[in-house]
């Protein structure tokens, strides 16, 4: 009975790995804001992105530019304005620009995903305005006066809110118990441990969770592109740059971190080898035992 009840325990363990590892990477990755950020930092330099928000930059230079000073505006204001944006970029001060404006759109996503009553008409944007900014301070430096200009404000749309307050129901419900899964996990390996009859059935309880770990490891990392497809044809065509490559950072985050858990395999496997190590038999015989 035991026996049976140490099975039962691991089995349960096993199929909670999967939700217990994807919850704690959900915890890591994407709830903690600094971790988000540090996660798409690289991004800075990826050319799409750059080249998006280069654009972006230059059209809000050149609209501004066209608003507020109509008039002995130099016909090749355009041609500046694309090559100062290109220029900021690649400047060092980007890669700041760019944490800055990710913290920001983390605030702004999960303040509708964690809350079933946020407003979600319009559009989750990153700030561009500093980069206008930048790309006219350029600009000023070939004789256009940027400073009769007030202050540019530009966002540009990532995603719709609508979109992800979508996602909402099933991010607060997953929240809600990601935090316990691994202690749930850990509850059942102990239980599994309690109720193993002898050191040997303790040592192949606990391999087998461990393995089962493995196991859910692999599945997870089965998982990970269909799961990345599928989340990104969700997202508008014309969204989809910008959108793209950070949902691609963040869900490929997803495969190093579940391949960090196949370490521990041969862990798993060692204990269960010892756990069916064959006993010793005594096969000792005593001089005089026999009698007539």
């Amino acid at each position: 009975m035991r026996s049976f009840a140490a099975t039962v325990t691991v089995l349960l363990a096993t199929l909670i790995a999967p939700l217990a590892i994807a919850g704690t990477w959900l915890t890591a990755r994407v709830d903690d804001r600094d971790e988000y950020v540090d996660t798409v930092a690289d991004l800075a330099h990826d050319p799409t992105v750059r080249r998006v928000l280069a654009d972006t930059a230059a059209d809000g230079a050149v609209r501004a530019l066209q608003q507020h000073i109509p008039v002995g505006l130099p016909a090749a204001a355009r041609e500046w304005a694309d090559a100062a944006a290109t220029m900021v970029v690649e400047s060092p001060e980007f890669p700041a620009f760019w944490r800055q404006a990710n913290a920001d759109v983390h605030d702004q996503v999960l303040a509708i995903l964690e809350d079933p009553d946020a407003p979600a008409d319009g559009s989750i944007t990153v700030d561009a305005g500093p980069l206008v900014d930048l790309v006219l301070g350029r600009l000023e430096d070939r004789g256009i006066p940027v400073g009769l200009l007030p202050d540019i404000a530009l966002r540009v749309p990532v995603e719709e809110e609508s979109k992800v307050a979508e996602a909402g129901p099933a991010y607060r419900a997953v929240d809600g118990v990601s935090r316990l899964l691994p202690f749930i996990w850990l509850g059942l390996a102990a239980i599994a441990l309690i109720v193993a009859r002898g050191w040997r059935a303790e040592l192949r309880a606990l391999g087998a969770c461990v393995l089962g770990v493995e196991l859910a490891a692999l599945g997870l990392l089965l998982v990970a592109d269909p799961l990345a497809s599928a989340v990104l044809d969700r997202v508008e065509v014309e969204r989809r740059e910008l959108a793209g490559v950070l949902l691609d950072a963040v869900l490929g985050s997803l495969e190093p971190y579940v391949r960090g858990f196949l370490v521990a395999a041969p862990l798993g496997l060692v204990l269960v080898l010892l756990s069916l190590w064959p006993r010793r038999r005594d096969e000792s015989h005593f001089p005089g035992a026999e009698y007539h």
